[in-house]
């Protein structure tokens, strides 16, 4: 237990510490609307590193492509939203939070995202007794997440391998390559093997809310990947499934890789240099997918500052008195 007066202490030294880093709402709206504009700039420039005729070329014409990319796309924010307003009391603005995560985690570097949605939860939650603190519940969230993508990864590679895509995959994750992308995954799996063993230290919500949590992260991967697929099998029906399916364990796999920004442009990259010389065709949309994905990000956050720039986030008759004496 902290004594009286070195408790006193510490709330002076925030107080002080808070004071400095403070800037007055027309700053702080300043280096916000900075900030999101330099991510923009940042985006924008990677666009227009891509090829866009051949992009455009091999993009198909079936609208029901892009709408089923755009499902997929969603698919994480908006479980993240429908996960967070458990605890949090969220208007439907927030989407626009739980989008722009996603362009900062896949786009900008891996986890910054998450770093975004905890200091916005400070700020908007404060001191305040809500379902799940800032820190646990982004804590946990990004946790729970990264469990069920991996074992979503390994089922996909075993269902690659139960309909015959034994060669393929061995193609697949095979050569030079590969071999970074394999090592970052095998550390992915320990790590997500040493949280298993010591969960009770590492985490911060109850067992049961916990492996709720991992279900709808579960439900989101099942979602996200088959409409993905479904969108690929409508781009180019000529191609057996069982390709698609290896791949989509190969995307998988790379999506997995922790602080490497640009997740799509690399799986395309590495799925052009598969499939170059036995599918242009799929190697061509694979490039493609890869630079709509992009295009994607733009889009989502320019949009989403938008909506965040239009009202509330938070609904703050819902929010509760904040705790008297908390540091």
């Amino acid at each position: 237990m902290l004594s009286e007066s070195r408790m006193e202490g510490l709330k002076a030294a925030r107080a002080r510490l808070e004071g400095a880093v403070s800037l007055p709402p027309v700053a702080r709206r300043a280096l916000s609307l900075g900030l999101s504009a330099i991510i923009l700039v940042y985006l924008a420039s990677a666009v227009a590193d891509i090829g866009w005729g051949e992009v455009l070329a091999v993009l198909p014409s079936n609208p029901l492509f892009y709408l089923l990319v755009a499902m997929s796309y969603m698919a994480t924010p908006i479980t993240e939203y429908v996960i967070f307003r458990r605890w949090w009391p969220l208007t439907p603005r927030a989407l626009a939070i739980f989008s722009k995560k996603r362009v900062l985690n896949e786009a900008v570097f891996g986890y910054s995202g998450d770093a975004y949605l905890f200091m916005w939860a400070k700020k908007n939650l404060g001191a305040r007794e809500v379902g799940a603190g800032p820190l646990a519940a982004v804590k946990d969230v990004a946790i729970t997440s990264a469990l069920a993508g991996n074992v979503a990864t390994l089922l996909m590679l075993g269902l690659a391998l139960a309909l015959g895509g034994g060669p393929a995959v061995e193609q697949a994750f095979s050569g030079a390559a590969m071999r970074p992308v394999g090592l970052g995954f095998a550390f992915v799996i320990s790590i997500s093997m040493g949280i298993l063993l010591f969960s009770r230290k590492v985490m911060s919500l109850s067992a049961r809310e916990n492996a709720l949590l991992f279900l709808l992260h579960c439900g989101r991967l099942i979602a996200g990947s088959a409409l993905l697929l479904l969108a690929w099998i409508i781009a180019l029906p000529s191609v057996d499934v069982g390709t698609w399916i290896v791949l989509g364990a190969l995307r998988m796999v790379v999506t997995r890789l922790p602080f490497v920004p640009n997740k799509e442009l690399l799986f395309a990259a590495i799925s052009v240099s598969l499939t170059g010389s036995a599918a242009p065709e799929v190697a061509a949309l694979m490039a493609a997918a890869g630079a709509l994905h992009l295009v994607s990000h733009v889009i989502s956050y320019a949009g989403a500052s938008f909506v965040e720039s239009r009202g509330e986030t938070i609904a703050a008759d819902r929010l509760p008195t904040p705790v008297a004496g908390s540091i």
